[in-house]
């Protein structure tokens, strides 16, 4: 059921642009830029590793742009990681 309510509800997916700090077992550290949605500045934090596993283009130090939700359990899952083009392929 959907209702008005707070940003941080569970269910609802945010996204930011940021740098793949670190891959752990169970999380990844991203310092990433602002998330409006959220009224978050600019942070480096954990988001939990989706189920589905990270891409397997995506390593450490890649620029990569990402959508997150917030878990019932606490904590931010991730939904999905892209990389982003470091080289501009443009004709």
């Amino acid at each position: 059921a959907a209702s008005a309510a707070p940003h941080a509800q569970a269910g609802a997916t945010h996204r930011a642009e940021g740098k793949l700090e670190h891959i752990g077992k169970d999380a990844v550290t991203i310092s990433h830029g602002p998330v409006p949605s959220l009224d978050w500045g600019p942070m480096t934090m954990d988001f939990q590793i989706p189920a589905t596993g990270l891409p397997k283009d995506v390593t450490e130090g890649d620029q990569v742009s990402f959508e997150f939700q917030a878990v019932q359990k606490g904590g931010f899952e991730l939904k999905s990681v892209t990389p982003m083009a470091t080289k501009s392929q443009k004709p």
